[in-house]
């Protein structure tokens, strides 16, 4: 495996969102270590097969989506989500923002290239690489589709190719038997 001087999404600044994650997480129920980001910890990544899957609704306090979803609550969670590495967890969230947005929107395909780059990388955290390779592409194709965007804090068009393209090596290598 040759050396890569690609940030990492583990190795990313914090997102600079100015958004408040909900201050709902701050009950005893939500008594968990913060992001640098301010988002509650989870417990643990969810992946499928591996590890348990979380209360339904615990993500629910998380999901607020306000007149300008790429700076709201659950942009700014998701976005902390994905560079801690909690894939899963970062489309659970991203889904609230994706979902506030216009269909057709050039926005809407950015938050799409960010949530299939966690279910990329979720799949690639699952042992399968040719899952990750499709959806790698699709990142690619949403960030094409997306580039009349305004940029997403904390997430450039630029980081995101970079991270699809890292882990689109890491599958290729894992299909050929290098890992």
């Amino acid at each position: 495996m040759r050396p890569t001087a690609r940030r990492q999404i583990g190795q990313s600044r914090p997102s600079p969102n100015s958004a408040p994650v909900s201050s709902a997480w701050k009950t005893p129920r939500w008594n968990l270590p913060e992001l640098p980001g301010g988002t509650p910890a989870p417990a643990h990544a969810y992946v499928p097969g591996q590890t348990a899957r979380h209360p339904e609704g615990w993500f629910d306090p998380l999901k607020t989506v306000n007149a300008d979803p790429f700076h709201s609550p659950a942009m700014r969670a998701g976005l902390d989500y994905l560079h801690a590495g909690y894939f899963w967890e970062c489309h659970e969230v991203l889904e609230a923002v994706w979902l506030a947005l216009p269909d057709p929107s050039s926005e809407r395909h950015m938050v799409q290239a960010v949530i299939q780059l966690a279910n990329a990388r979720l799949k690639l955290a699952m042992g399968r690489p040719k899952a990750t390779l499709r959806l790698c592409a699709m990142v690619q194709e949403h960030l094409v589709a997306g580039r009349a965007s305004r940029p997403i804090p904390g997430a450039t068009p630029t980081d995101l190719l970079e991270w699809a393209t890292n882990a689109a090596e890491l599958a290729a290598q894992a299909a050929d038997g290098e890992l």
